[in-house]
């Protein structure tokens, strides 16, 4: 018998997200196999969303065939939805032809007392699926988990959560289907011959789009050395930061010249930050240096983060983003020559909290008010420079707005990228990494390279935003070889 395995979709509400595309992908793959049995080990929505989840539903129910489902930890996100969906599970034990399949229904981390005992009767041709790994759940759960695998060391188990794929021995962590979280390969779904106990994965296509390279360009913490890097490299984008004031002008001007001469084509100036306080617009020191470098460059693009005020005082103050938009105004439109501003998303710190007192910006809908606002009192293209790692390091709020959902919220309105890993270490996230994996733990490009490719985004300058020693030599590497691998398939 052969039964396809998937899971750790997390579709979000906006049906245009690249993770459903995934789906239909997934739905057409299982046609063509005809599997016997489908199996979907949770997370199929991002937050519990009910419409997400019976979206998935209905597609997996298009086959035809028996399907078994649980829910993970993101399904019961939403408090109205998580009882009806954590009861909608399949029933634990189930007969699928020869082969007697167990659903473990774990979605809150616990494995109840009742499953345990059904888990007993599995024999070595019986299967066991979950979403968490063993190590996942509470401390009691583990325990017996882990006793109970000594004593059926040879029943198959599959679970999912982790985002990877992984066997050992009998034991299976399954990939994600979610373009935005697939750790070391594309999105996939897996096939099992139980008489076999043959593995094999299909992969849902993504490929290096040939003109990315073309938009490649990097964020100067160290100027004169990065400008000389981007030079020898020969990156059509540049982008200069505050720390550029710094810099003795005429060295300067050359070394733009320089990089303009070996291809620079588009030169983007990252501002301030600027904040409001007691009914006034704040500057930094460093604000009219900065705009004097974009006329004395001739710079091709600015980028501004939001603006660095709370969500009370926007919500509840008197036309402030009004305010700061027209005092931004004031200053871009004194550039005389055409420039295009790049609104830039921010993200959640430790010293946030998920409400009114955290900063303006973390979410689509803010940074899309603010850009529209700056439209119509400023003379220049404005747009949305999307900070890729700054969505992804968002919690909450990132897991209701995915990547993928930034991509189809923000869409034309794109002018710019930023992009970054972040990594997460001793309980801290950190911004602002080399990427050394296309489909890293954090950040999986999956959805960002289909979505170029497709042209659901717009095709704009792609900025490496890092801090690291070596982080850009380290980044080209990891692109250089992901085209090679690509190129040899």
């Amino acid at each position: 018998m052969n039964i396809c395995f998937l899971g750790d979709l997390h579709l979000p509400c906006n049906t245009r997200a690249l993770q459903y595309d995934v789906l239909e992908w997934a739905i057409e793959d299982i046609r063509k196999k005809t599997p016997d049995c489908v199996v979907f080990v949770g997370d199929a929505t991002c937050n519990g969303e009910e419409a997400p989840f019976d979206t998935f539903i209905h597609a997996v129910n298009r086959l035809k065939l028996p399907f078994l489902y649980i829910p993970g930890n993101s399904d019961l996100r939403c408090a109205e939805t998580r009882n009806a969906i954590k009861r909608k599970a399949s029933f634990c034990v189930n007969r699928i032809g020869d082969v007697t399949v167990y659903a473990i229904n774990d979605c809150d981390g616990t494995v109840s007392s009742e499953q345990l005992a059904l888990m007993e009767r599995a024999d070595e041709e019986s299967i066991i699926f979950m979403h968490h790994p063993p190590q996942a759940h509470d401390n009691e759960s583990v325990e017996r988990l882990l006793d109970w695998r000594t004593r059926h060391p040879n029943t198959m188990w599959f679970y999912g959560h982790l985002h990877y794929f992984m066997a050992d021995n009998c034991s299976v962590s399954l990939p994600a289907l979610d373009p935005d979280k697939s750790i070391g390969e594309e999105p996939s779904i897996v096939y099992y011959e139980t008489r076999t106990r043959e593995l094999c994965k299909s992969h849902y296509p993504v490929s290096m789009p040939n003109d990315l390279p073309d938009f490649f360009g990097i964020s100067c913490y160290k100027p004169l050395e990065q400008i000389q890097f981007a030079t020898e490299r020969h990156l059509k984008c540049l982008e200069l930061r505050p720390n550029s004031v710094g810099v003795e002008r005429r060295e300067l001007i050359a070394k733009i010249a320089q990089w303009r001469a070996a291809g620079g084509e588009n030169l983007s100036v990252h501002m301030p930050d600027v904040g409001y306080s007691d009914g006034d617009v704040t500057w930094d020191a460093q604000y009219e240096e900065m705009l004097e470098l974009v006329s004395l460059l001739k710079a091709d693009r600015i980028t501004q983060h939001v603006p660095k005020v709370s969500v009370n005082t926007v919500e509840l103050g008197n036309h402030v983003l009004e305010d700061i938009c027209e005092a931004l105004a004031t200053r871009f439109n004194r550039i005389s020559h055409g420039i295009t501003i790049g609104v830039e998303n921010m993200h959640m710190t430790a010293k946030d909290t998920a409400d009114g007192t955290r900063r303006f910006g973390y979410t689509p809908e803010e940074c899309i008010r603010f850009m529209q606002l700056l439209r119509e009192c400023c003379r220049h293209k404005v747009g949305i420079n999307f900070d890729i790692g700054h969505a992804r390091n968002n919690a909450p709020y990132s897991k209701t707005y995915q990547i993928g959902t930034w991509f189809a919220m923000l869409g034309n309105d794109i002018v710019g990228y930023h992009l970054h890993q972040v990594i997460h270490e001793n309980g801290k996230f950190e911004n602002h990494m080399p990427i050394t994996r296309i489909y890293g733990s954090l950040i999986s490009l999956a959805s960002f390279l289909k979505c170029w490719e497709a042209e659901t985004i717009n095709r704009v300058p792609i900025v490496f935003e890092m801090r690291p020693k070596d982080a850009y030599e380290k980044t080209f590497t990891t692109f250089e070889a992901f085209r090679s691998a690509k190129k040899e398939l």
